[in-house]
């Protein structure tokens, strides 16, 4: 079942960040902060991870990304609601991350691991990242988001602040690539 704008899954959500609002309202900043690292700490790491792509790399920058919204908690307005807010700071200052790693990208030889047991189910996984490295950011991103974290196309939308009908558009261009790239 979809969720429809304003619908139960939306009000859920809503409740879900009023308790912190009313917090930030307060100027309690250290409790909702607590409350914020709580809800969303997993949820941030998991998304910094689907575009690094390294499980160290994506830990410092989730510790930098909640160290940014520590500094910035003081003037949140509301205009957005905060998991948007917060995804928005995370995929602005992961993509920043991957855009400074761009220029200093190198891996030691003699540090590689042999595959392991796992070796087939690890090459099929290689491949399937390999394929969606190959679509353009957009749709890499609307991927990860959709099926890698299994957020609803609205709530695609609202992090990449695009509107849906565009985010349906590039997850069926993208389910096209993919399809076309698997054939050939």
């Amino acid at each position: 079942m979809l969720a429809q704008p304003g619908g139960s899954f939306a009000r859920i959500k809503a409740m879900r960040d009023e308790d912190v609002q009313s917090l930030l309202r307060r100027r309690c900043f250290a409790t909702a902060f607590e409350l914020l690292l709580d809800r969303y700490q997993e949820k941030v790491f998991r998304f910094v991870y689907s575009i690094l792509k390294e499980t160290g790399r994506a830990e410092e920058v989730t510790q930098d990304i909640f160290l940014k919204l520590w500094q910035v908690l003081p003037d949140y307005d509301g205009r957005a609601s905060l998991s948007t807010w917060l995804y928005t700071i995370t995929r602005n200052t992961a993509l920043s991350a991957l855009r400074a790693e761009s220029y200093r990208k190198t891996q030691p030889i003699e540090g590689c691991d042999p595959p392991g047991a796992n070796w087939e189910a690890g090459l099929r996984h290689l491949e399937i990242n390999q394929l969606v490295r190959r679509l353009p950011e957009a749709q890499q991103q609307v991927i990860t988001l959709f099926y890698l974290q299994d957020r609803s196309v609205e709530d695609v939308a609202q992090m990449l602040d695009l509107p849906e009908g565009t985010v349906k558009s590039h997850l069926h261009r993208a389910r096209q690539a993919l399809a076309d790239m698997v054939r050939s």
